[in-house]
């Protein structure tokens, strides 16, 4: 990638969390600002845990910084700077970018979930009127479900195995969307969309975080894992004859959502 020219004119976006070697969006989204022929770029920083109270405000002060992006561990404290939200945001209490307003008020909002949607609505498939199956109710698939919900999702069930993650997104849910999410340990037959939101799949020794006896070649089934690709359970859902998304489909969603975000577009 070419140096871009930075001048005291440039724009400037702060992507923080902790660790912040891994992050790959600095060099992509600075890259989309120099190919949209704007003159910005983003920087991480790492801010570590019990920081933020004096990192954040100081770089929401400096004029010429017109958004922050967030990642673990902030991203339920940093709503907490916000004086506005996306409704989304309001049902996670929990943000991933932030970006000045044209009156100088901080807005936050949630694109982890809405990454996955993109994602499924871009390969021509419905998710409006669809039932949804979800595993992991943890920062991930709070997010998704979500999305799912505001999206149109007729109905979504899930589960966890952390029976306390579990109980706080059903109440989450079953307030902002009543009637419209249940818990189930397994796959109705009538589900139109499979979601995995856990870490399983990292490993090749990990257990299938959902059963492909439990699939049909009729359903959608979704990954938000980046590596190793296929997962297991992306190759058995391919098996099976479903329509599979990973999580390179969720993460380029979110980029280009994060990217129209940050540039007011």
């Amino acid at each position: 990638m070419p140096q871009p020219n930075i001048t005291g004119k440039t724009r400037v976006h702060f992507l923080i969390g902790s660790p912040i070697a891994q992050v790959l969006a600095p060099g992509w989204l600075t890259q989309r600002m120099r190919d949209a022929k704007y003159d910005g770029m983003l920087v991480p920083l790492h801010i570590e845990k019990g920081n933020l109270s004096s990192a954040l405000p100081a770089l929401m002060a400096m004029p010429n910084v017109d958004s922050i992006l967030i990642t673990l561990p902030h991203k339920f404290e940093a709503a907490t700077y916000c004086d506005r939200l996306s409704e989304r945001a309001k049902v996670l209490g929990a943000i991933n970018a932030m970006r000045r307003e044209p009156d100088g008020a901080w807005f936050g909002d949630n694109f982890d979930g809405a990454g996955l949607t993109a994602g499924i609505l871009k390969a021509g498939k419905q998710i409006s009127g669809k039932k949804v199956f979800m595993v992991g109710a943890g920062g991930a698939g709070s997010s998704i479900g979500v999305s799912m919900l505001e999206e149109g999702a007729s109905h979504l069930s899930f589960h966890d195995r952390n029976r306390e993650s579990q109980e706080a997104l059903f109440q989450k849910l079953s307030t902002a969307y009543p009637g419209r999410v249940s818990i189930s340990t397994s796959v109705p037959a009538d589900a139109d969309i499979v979601v995995n939101a856990t870490s399983a799949g990292l490993r090749d020794t990990d257990p299938l975080p959902i059963s492909a006896d439990e699939l049909a070649s009729t359903m959608v089934a979704a990954d938000v894992i980046t590596d190793p690709l296929p997962t297991r359970f992306l190759a058995a859902a391919e098996k099976t004859g479903c329509f599979t998304r990973d999580g390179t489909h969720m993460l380029e969603g979110q980029i280009q959502l994060l990217f129209q975000f940050m540039l007011r577009r």
